[in-house]
């Protein structure tokens, strides 16, 4: 389609609209004087040429003037995405039966197969068809007007007759494709076995593009055995029983990339198309189709991972047809993020995105992030501590696929992190219940835990693997602990302990990891300060110990209530115990210390007769702390350099793990303690 030739054609155009319109005032007097008895109507069909001549420079000009929308996050959003334009399967089953081995080649589809990319045929079909049905209208409403073209320019109507030839040729084609195809593509021809092997041995030996289209006629019709449309009544072959069923599938999932391998073989990442390209572009669309709709229906974990290790084997293929790689990215997050899901699925899904993304163009690895980022965030309710672990799961796997593509990976954080800062501020200046509940509820929650991580596994568990993607993100650490320390602190009650205890569960992890100084020890202090602990005496109950995992605020029958402050502070000196660890190979561990200590043994003092268990813990961490800031003053007593020597004061005691000092092992042999507590309430849930 010659956008060029296009425009041409629409300046032309407008020069002879003045004519049309003088033309018509001549007609319009005409009728007045009762020269013909059908003037009106000629005048109306008139009327409608030029009308049509606008629209036509309406849809040129839109073609030829296309602008880049802005809101690509919202267009690569898979839940929004829109396939008006796109033809059916029933529609791909056709173009297979239309076309034939003797096709000529020079298709335009030949760059789209060559480059390796996702490319624009199909929208470029499209806008062709438009014009082409822009002129017929053209001749059927304005004669006149197309018997002036035809005089004047016929040049610019041969796309008419070029359309009737094609036509004429693919009805010559598909009665040459009858006759060869003889008995077996007779409608609803049942498969067999026999069939089936015979087309493995013509594809394997022969590479036979016949036996090929054959059998993915089969396999079209096995896909759609269970469609609610029921488009198997409509497709040459019939699947009659589970076994045909099994072995059609796992017989063209054998040969037909051995096919296309020899057809269309991925030369250097891009896809280089032997013979006949129609040909070839029409088998692999079928064969995607196909794919994409058995996928759909299965539900058996076993086979969707089958299914979906086949899909990314073919890969590079999907990458040339825009239709089929949305609809691949959309189909691999609903299997992501489907309830029914086993972890394998999951697993399987996100290598194939991310292979996906890998080499792809911008809008689909875009969509592939924003795709992943959604599906977690909509699946993140925490019901019970079972779906704990696949949160954890689905925000590992997301973690994985942001480390694909540095910079749209850091246009995503930047514009989400930005929408809960905007969220947090908004509540902040509302300060009302319904404020509140945007922000205290576990979307936002796991939302803030999916970024702390994926800051925390690029800018410091894999820093030195990917440093360019660290430098990238590394400046979206600072708004990201604003935003946390924001949340904590919104509404300071001892109802939302638990979620505060979340978030300095996310700063430590953040700080630790990253190795940006954050200050925790304050956020978990304030706990212990609270009127909960010095101000009132607590209720006694007989509820179970609340799994503060699972929650974000405290039940109302567990409020005020001593099995829930339990929980609080068995939470609380675990994290104490962490962050005191992660600080004690550094430097000025003896003097950063001080405050601290100073504080937890002022609240021991006062508070360790109600809580005699708690108070004898804390009096054995304060005796770890002690230890640890003893070893840092022996290992500063054998230093030569100066305070000032910023890059020698960083590497003191490089080579010691944090948890091989004092604090360290007592912080360890607490997060086992509570690692086996998390057990135990799987297993009693399973077994509940």
């Amino acid at each position: 389609f010659n956008r060029k030739y296009l425009k041409d054609e629409l300046e032309r155009r407008r020069k002879n609209k003045k004519g049309q319109e003088l033309y018509k005032k001549r007609e319009l007097k005409k009728s007045k004087r009762g020269d013909a008895s059908g003037d009106t109507d000629s005048d109306q069909d008139q009327a409608t040429g030029i009308d049509e001549v606008d629209d036509l420079a309406d849809f040129a000009a839109s073609t030829l003037g296309r602008k880049e929308n802005l809101s690509k996050f919202m267009e690569a959003d898979p839940e929004n995405d829109s396939d008006a334009g796109n033809s059916t399967d029933s529609e791909d089953m056709a173009a297979l039966l239309q076309e034939d081995e003797d096709d000529d080649d020079g298709s335009d589809d030949d760059a789209d197969l060559s480059s390796g990319e996702t490319g624009e045929t199909d929208e470029d079909e499209d806008e062709e068809d438009v014009f082409k049905k822009e002129l017929e209208a053209m001749k059927e409403k304005d004669p006149d007007f197309f018997k002036y073209m035809q005089q004047n320019d016929p040049a610019s109507l041969k796309i008419l007759e070029q359309n009737d030839e094609d036509s004429d040729e693919a009805d010559s084609d598909a009665e040459m494709e009858a006759d060869e195809s003889g008995d077996d593509v007779a409608s609803g021809a049942e498969v067999t076995v026999k069939m089936l092997n015979q087309w493995e041995r013509e594809i394997k030996k022969d590479h036979s593009i016949k036996a090929l289209k054959k059998l993915l006629l089969a396999f079209y019709a096995a896909s759609h055995m269970d469609s609610e449309r029921n488009e198997q009544s409509d497709a040459p072959y019939r699947i009659q029983g589970m076994s045909i069923f099994n072995k059609t599938v796992s017989t063209t999932i054998r040969a037909a990339p051995h096919a296309f391998a020899h057809h269309a073989p991925v030369v250097n990442g891009k896809v280089q198309v032997k013979g006949k390209v129609r040909v070839v572009q029409a088998l692999l669309k079928s064969y995607m189709a196909s794919l994409l709709e058995l996928l759909r229906q299965m539900s058996d974990a076993a086979m969707i991972q089958y299914l979906i290790k086949e899909c990314e084997r073919v890969v590079v293929y999907f990458r040339s047809f825009a239709r089929y790689t949305r609809e691949l990215v959309k189909e691999l997050l609903r299997q992501f993020g489907s309830a029914s899901a086993d972890d394998g699925v999951r697993i399987s899904s996100l290598l194939a995105l991310r292979q996906l993304a890998v080499g792809a163009t911008g809008d689909v690895v875009d969509m592939a992030l924003k795709g992943m980022y959604l599906t977690y965030v909509r699946h993140s309710s925490v019901k019970n501590m079972a779906s704990l672990t696949t949160i954890q799961l689905m925000r590992n796997c997301g973690v994985e696929l942001y480390g694909c593509d540095g910079g749209a990976s850091y246009q995503h954080a930047f514009v989400y992190i930005r929408q809960l800062a905007i969220h947090l501020r908004n509540s902040m200046q509302l300060r009302s219940k319904e404020s509140f509940r945007a922000i205290y509820n576990w979307q936002f929650v796991n939302s803030l835990a999916f970024w702390t991580e994926v800051l925390a596994t690029y800018c410091g568990d894999r820093a030195d693997d990917q440093p360019d993607l660290c430098a990238t993100l590394e400046s979206l650490v600072y708004p990201l602990v604003q935003i946390i320390m924001g949340v904590a602190r919104l509404v300071p009650t001892a109802k939302y302990f638990p979620l505060r205890i979340h978030c300095i569960g996310l700063l430590l992890r953040l700080s630790s990891a990253t190795g940006i100084y954050v200050p925790v020890l304050p956020l978990a202090i304030e706990i212990l300060e609270s009127p909960e602990f010095l101000g009132r005496r607590p209720v006694k109950s007989t509820l179970k110990p609340l799994p503060l995992d699972a929650h974000l605020k405290a039940p109302k029958e567990y409020e005020h209530t001593r099995v829930y402050l339990e929980s609080v502070l068995e939470s609380v000196f675990g994290i104490l115990a962490d962050t005191v660890a992660a600080q004690s190979v550094r430097i000025a561990f003896p003097e950063w210390v001080v405050p601290a200590t100073l504080q937890l043994r002022r609240w021991r003092k006062r508070v360790g007769k109600s809580w005699t268990r708690f108070s004898k813990q804390l009096q054995g961490l304060l005796e770890k702390i002690d230890q640890s800031a003893r070893l840092v003053q022996q290992n500063r007593t054998k230093l030569d350099f100066s305070p000032s020597n910023l890059t020698a004061a960083n590497q003191f005691m490089s080579t010691t793990e944090p948890n091989s000092t004092p604090v360290g092992t007592y912080a360890a042999s607490l997060r086992k303690v509570r690692a086996q507590q998390r057990a135990l309430l799987l297993e009693a849930e399973a077994a509940e």
